[in-house]
């Protein structure tokens, strides 16, 4: 039996980005105030909290002489500026791609665009990005049921932005039912076409890991993901896994949540980790799927795969 580790894992960029700038700060001030999680890692957090970083509900709570530290998933230009406004250190870990995507909303919203989001209305990155419309013209659907609701927007100028860590085959119904309500409709302007071919913001490490799992799912009957129930990117993995058709998907935090009877009645399976999970936790999972002595542990990814379908195509020759 065999248990492919699949790549990418371990942190993102955006993410490793801002826990090196938690740690820094950490050194520098001893204490920092957020007011969202930094990132959506229920272990991170827990961890942060116990040495020196305080969660408090508003930027309010933060007394004069802080330091404050916003989320890797954005923060509004309003409450950024009121944070410069007061006597306190600002640290901004919103990650790049997430910014990149902030600055073509407010570009649009500014030329006059309507603005459509798909994505959680709840979700940070969706609250941020809300705050750079220069209008009331904004519309945030997760759902087809959601565009039922949308107003007349025929023959306006329309565009439709994506969160950067959704599934496209969740996306896609949506984004079809956009297009036959509002023909007129454009594409967000930041465009990758796979998979599905569609237009959205989401980001490349999000999606490759999404593809990795669609890659391996015909040899596997078992998928663990590690991610925290309030990763978006984590539940997109699981998306991703039962679109592609795998019978077994289970969702960690660690390998804690591990027991024999996880591993009952399958054969091959695959640890996938979100963005937002740390490389040592990953690493604590294989070890005990190690322990355990059923699975030869083998490294899979896209390139992995494209040399398996060279060699069987050249054996063929």
């Amino acid at each position: 039996m065999i248990c492919y580790l699949l790549s990418p894992r371990g942190y993102c960029f955006g993410v490793k980005r801002a826990v090196d700038m938690v740690n820094q700060i950490m050194k520098l001030y001893g204490s920092v105030y957020i007011i969202e999680d930094i990132i959506h890692n229920k272990l991170f957090i827990d961890n942060i909290l116990k040495s020196g970083v305080i969660k408090v509900n508003s930027l309010d709570e933060v007394p004069d002489g802080a330091a404050v530290m916003f989320s890797a998933h954005g923060v509004s230009p309003n409450m950024a500026n009121k944070a410069e406004e007061r006597d306190i250190t600002v640290i901004d870990a919103t990650c790049p791609v997430v910014k990149e995507l902030q600055m073509k909303v407010q570009e649009k919203s500014e030329a006059g665009y309507s603005i459509i989001i798909i994505g959680n209305r709840a979700h940070q990155e969706v609250v941020a990005l809300l705050g750079y419309v220069k209008n009331d013209n904004v519309y945030v659907v997760n759902s087809e049921m959601d565009i039922d609701l949308l107003p007349n927007l025929v023959n306006k100028k329309v565009i439709y932005f994506t969160q950067t860590s959704m599934y496209p085959g969740d996306i896609k119904p949506i984004i079809d039912a956009l297009k036959l309500k509002i023909p007129n409709i454009e594409a967000c302007n930041s465009i990758i076409q796979e998979p599905f071919n569609i237009a959205h913001n989401i980001c490349k490490d999000t999606l490759d890991r999404q593809e990795a799992i669609k890659l391996v799912s015909d040899k596997i009957d078992l998928l663990i993901v590690i991610g925290s129930e309030d990763s978006s990117n984590a539940l997109s993995l699981v998306s991703a896994g039962i679109d592609s058709g795998i019978k077994k998907i289970i969702r960690i935090d660690s390998q804690e949540e591990l027991n024999d009877d996880v591993f009952s009645e399958v054969e091959n399976i695959a640890i996938i980790s979100a963005t937002s999970v740390a490389i040592e936790i990953v690493n604590s999972v294989v070890e005990y799927i190690k322990s355990k002595e059923l699975f030869t542990i083998e490294e899979f990814s896209k390139d992995s795969s494209n040399n398996t379908e060279n060699q069987q195509s050249n054996t063929s020759l």
